[in-house]
């Protein structure tokens, strides 16, 4: 399974507005987005990646990636 097909970014209604500029998404394992993020809303922890890494965060748009231990 691929990382980018199972993520959620792109329809959070948090996406950043630079975000499809640049086909930003995976941010949970990336890191945050390089501008402004309107907090709206969060589909970090129904995403499949989330649950794949057992990530515990959400809004990594905004906070960054979570470190991870592998």
């Amino acid at each position: 399974m691929s990382e980018d097909k199972s993520c959620k970014c792109e329809r959070c209604t948090s996406y950043p507005d630079c975000g499809a500029d640049q086909g930003l998404r995976v941010f949970c394992l990336r890191g945050k987005a390089p501008c402004q993020v309107t907090m709206r809303g969060c589909l970090c922890t129904s995403c499949k990646v989330h649950e794949m890494y057992s990530l515990r965060r959400e809004y990594y748009c905004l906070q960054g990636a979570e470190k991870r231990a592998f």
